[in-house]
This record gives structure tokens, sequence and C-alpha cells, in this order.
């Protein structure tokens, strides 16, 4: 019995043949190519490899380019430099405090007590007096005026009570003439 044989037509199966051969063609160009390598060297041609699949493209990485360089543990610098002592800064300090010793309309008697507050001697000091509104000074002994600016006087030590050891003090007296009231007091060692 013969069977009608089905027709195709010649167009189709090219296109078809084509569509199956393009996944290896590149396998078989290059298989090819190698075969004609080897006839004109006079070898046996290779067997053509045909790949049974094709793998994936690479996936592209996250890991940048150039990554930022990991820090090193040890110190930019040389460790061997001796650490300065720091210096006191209590060194020279004072204070001043004052004391209402009399008054009476119109003037009064203070003294201001100088006390060594530092760690080293004093050779030298100074309180600064702002005084209040309407106060001034007329008088004082065991110091010296250095200075009256805008109701800021300057009193500084008399030549034998300059030098004062850590903890002990010197005092000194005035005559004021106003009110009564203890003025703002600031002292400098030096």
């Amino acid at each position: 019995m013969n069977r009608p044989r089905p027709r195709f037509r010649p167009g189709l199966l090219v296109l078809a043949g084509a569509l199956l051969l393009a996944p290896v063609a590149p396998s078989l160009a290059s298989a090819a190519t190698a075969a004609e390598a080897a006839g004109a060297a006079g070898a046996a041609a290779p067997p053509a490899v045909v790949p049974a699949w094709t793998p994936a493209p690479p996936t592209p990485s996250t890991t940048p380019m150039n990554p930022t360089p990991t820090p090193t543990t040890g110190p930019p610098y040389p460790t061997d430099y001796p650490t300065p002592t720091p210096t006191p800064t209590t060194a020279l300090r004072c204070s001043a405090t004052w004391r209402l010793v009399s008054d009476w309309p119109g003037a009064f008697h203070a003294e201001v007590t100088v006390r060594n507050t530092g760690t080293s001697p004093m050779a030298r000091w100074a309180v600064r007096l702002t005084l209040p509104e309407g106060q001034g000074v007329s008088d004082i002994w065991s110091a010296t005026l250095a200075s009256t600016i805008d109701g800021v006087v300057t009193i500084g030590n008399a030549e034998w009570n300059g030098r004062i050891a850590p903890g002990a003090s010197t005092a000194f007296g005035m005559i004021g003439t106003g009110p009564a009231t203890a003025p703002t007091l600031s002292c400098i060692a030096v």
C-alpha cells in the first residue's frame, strides 16, 4: 500500500531547518573552521562538537571596580615621642575678699584680704575693684594705687607684702567715699 507523502513547500522546510540549527550554528562554524585547518595540515578532522545546552550569559557583579581600601590598624605616626608634661594651671592664683570695718555718713573704712590660692609663691599681686555707682577711694595703706578708670580701681602690693606663699595671705586697708557697699573684686597673681 502506498501512502501519499506529505507535501511540504521547499521554503518552509528550509526555514524549519534553519530555526533548528540556529542555536548550534556558532559551534558548527568553529568546528568547520577547525576541520578545514586540520585537513589543510593533512590531519584527520576533529569530530564536530555540538553543545546540548547553551550557557546563560554571566550576571553582572555588584562588587565595585575600585573598592575602598581597608585602613591599617597601626598609628600613622611614630609612637616613641615623649608625652609633654602639662603645665599646672593653678601655679599662680589668688583671691580677694572685702570686709567693711566701719562706716559713717558719706564714707567708710574697709579691709581687703589677698590670699594665694595657687601652688607657687606669688612675687606680686594686684586687685581690681569695680566700684558701685557713687563710690570712690580716698586713701589706701599697705598697698599702692595703680590706676582709676571709669569706676575701676586697680591696687597693687606694697614693696614689703608682694611675696605671698601658697595658702598665706596679706591685707590692705582703704577709706572709701559714698555708700559702704562691697565692690566687685578680682585678683591677679604675678
